[in-house]
């Protein structure tokens, strides 16, 4: 090989060379880029999560602590009065299943904002009572067991909580299901939480493709602000399956 092919294979291996760097370069920045994106975004999430169940936390408040006292005043002021006539006393006791009524609906709404035992009595005692809850009140069961003790802080209970009543909701409005069984242990670090139900399923593909599956960016944008991972089994007819892996 005389001068100028070596010169030439030279020339040629340094352009490659550099050609393949600025390419390196170029792909790490994006990915980089990329990375940065999805913290900001997480951290957005996050944010507006937390703004949310601060609100949350306050309506609740006020439902619990005001509203609720001032009901049941009320209902005692009219229960107060002596009444001889007929059609009176049936009106005050209308008036007081309505106020009833109201309260437990109150109740019921405070409850779905943040339960009072999720802060008191940790997550696995707010579960319990959450599924008590829904047994009373829908035709869905919900069978849940749970591990104990579970070492969780309170705001990943937070949203753990919120995840299994996205699922809950979900289960209810649209699979059509008569059973949700809910197990949620501790493996080491790890929080298991699994779900599933006898219910009609969904094709998770479609879901998560178009502009439904609102539930489901709601359970993997959760998921996600607390550096947990989900995995969902679903088939028409087949009911529906969800684990999350999240590191306590």
């Amino acid at each position: 090989m005389d001068a100028k092919e070596t010169t030439l294979y030279t020339a040629i291996l340094i352009v490659c060379l550099t050609v393949g760097a600025i390419i390196i370069f170029f792909i790490v920045s994006i990915i980089r880029q990329q990375r940065r994106n999805l913290a900001l975004y997480r951290q957005t999430v996050l944010a507006e999560i937390t703004a949310m169940e601060k609100e949350r936390a306050r309506i609740a408040a006020d439902l619990h602590d005001e509203l609720g006292p001032m009901l049941s005043a009320i209902k005692l002021k009219i229960n107060s009065f002596e009444l001889t006539d007929e059609d009176d006393k049936s009106e005050v006791e209308k008036t007081n299943i309505h106020i009833d009524s109201l309260v437990k609906k109150m109740r019921e709404i405070s409850y779905d904002l943040i339960p009072n035992t999720l802060i008191r009595k940790g997550l696995v005692q707010a579960l319990s009572e959450f599924a008590d809850f829904i047994n009373q009140a829908q035709k869905l069961q919900i069978h849940f067991i749970a591990q104990e003790p579970m070492l969780i802080d309170e705001q990943k209970s937070i949203h753990v909580y919120r995840v299994i009543q996205e699922i809950v909701n979900n289960a209810i409005k649209h699979s059509e299901a008569n059973n949700l069984n809910i197990a949620l242990k501790q493996e080491g670090g790890t929080l298991v939480l699994q779900t599933s139900d006898d219910g009609v399923g969904f094709d998770h593909y479609a879901a998560t493709k178009g502009d439904g599956g609102i539930g489901l960016r709601n359970l993997l944008s959760r998921c996600e602000i607390v550096g947990g991972q989900m995995f969902v089994e679903s088939e028409k007819t087949k009911g529906t399956k969800y684990t999350f892996e999240i590191p306590v």
